[in-house]
Formats: structure tokens, sequence, C-alpha cells
């Protein structure tokens, strides 16, 4: 399951569907919005975060930090936010890219810098500085980068089309 592939109901067992659309309406999500991502009816997503609530309140089940912060994550993920891996002076980090609209331009150049610097480093001397990143795979580098080139290459290619339609436009007017 990827981040951008909506989880479908028979893959998702019913305590976490419950617990999901507990915390996500609870989170500011409408109802609709939860149902359309587990892919359930808006009904079902009402009726399991009322379940959840009633669990709850019951002491069936427990509201923990890490459970708010996991649905936090899923919330962040689900109204398109991204966590991303970078390198500053300091090491690897990952943030959310809503986070990182936050810094002033010098910290943004900073990271931006180290991290194109990293890319285009030797890759048998990428890790001298800095020890690699837990759970670290070394093709996930390349395949992030062909699958920005592929991505980019198609947003140039629509805009080419978008461009060439306007010049024809014009010198036929």
């Amino acid at each position: 399951m990827t981040a951008t592939t909506p989880m479908s109901a028979d893959e998702v067992s019913e305590e976490v569907l419950e617990e999901g659309c507990f915390y996500l309406i609870d989170l500011g999500l409408s109802p609709e919005a939860v149902a359309d991502r587990f892919e359930i009816s808006t009904e079902r997503a009402s009726g399991l975060a009322k379940s959840y609530g009633s669990k709850l309140k019951s002491g069936k089940a427990v509201r923990g930090d890490f459970d708010r912060a996991f649905w936090e994550d899923v919330k962040k993920e689900a109204e398109g936010d991204v966590k991303l891996t970078f390198l500053s002076e300091k090491g690897f980090h990952h943030a959310w890219k809503s986070e990182l609209k936050k810094l002033d331009g010098p910290g943004l150049m900073s990271i931006y810098e180290s991290s194109k610097d990293f890319l285009g480093s030797d890759p048998n001397q990428k890790f001298l500085d800095f020890p690699p990143p837990k759970g670290y795979d070394p093709l996930a580098m390349d395949r992030e980068m062909r699958k920005a080139v592929e991505v980019i290459g198609e947003l140039l290619a629509e805009k080419w089309k978008e461009e060439s339609g306007k010049e024809k436009k014009t010198s036929n007017a």
C-alpha cells in the first residue's frame, strides 16, 4: 500500500477502521473525506467513529499519544503534505513539507545545497561524514530520482503542449 493509493475496507481490520475514522474525524477531516480515503460509505465512517468513541468512554479502548500522532501523520498525507528526508550540516533529518515552508530563505537554501551536494557526491563516499539513515536502502535514492525525472518530464511535456497551443492560437489570430 503506498501513500497515494487509498486503502480498501477489506484490507483493513474493523478495529483499525474504527480507530482511524474516530481520530481522523476528531482531527477535523469530514466524515465524507474519511469515507473516501477508506473507500467506505460516509454513514459507515460516522458509525465506526461513534463506535470507537463509545469504546473510549467505556474503557474498552484507551486514547494514546502515539495513536493520535500516527493518525495526525495520516491526515497530513491525506491532505497532500509530504514527509521529506534531507541533509543539513548536522546530518540527516526528516520533516514535513509544511514544516519546511516555515523556514526562512537562508535556512532553506542551506538545506537545499547540502542535499543537492549529497546527491552529486560519489556514491561510495556518501556516508563518510554522516552515518546512513535508519533503514537505508542504497537503491532508494536512484528510484526516487527516476520517479522525479519521469514526473518532471511529464510536466514539461504538458507545459510544452500548452505553450505550443498558445503560440498556434496567437499566430492564427
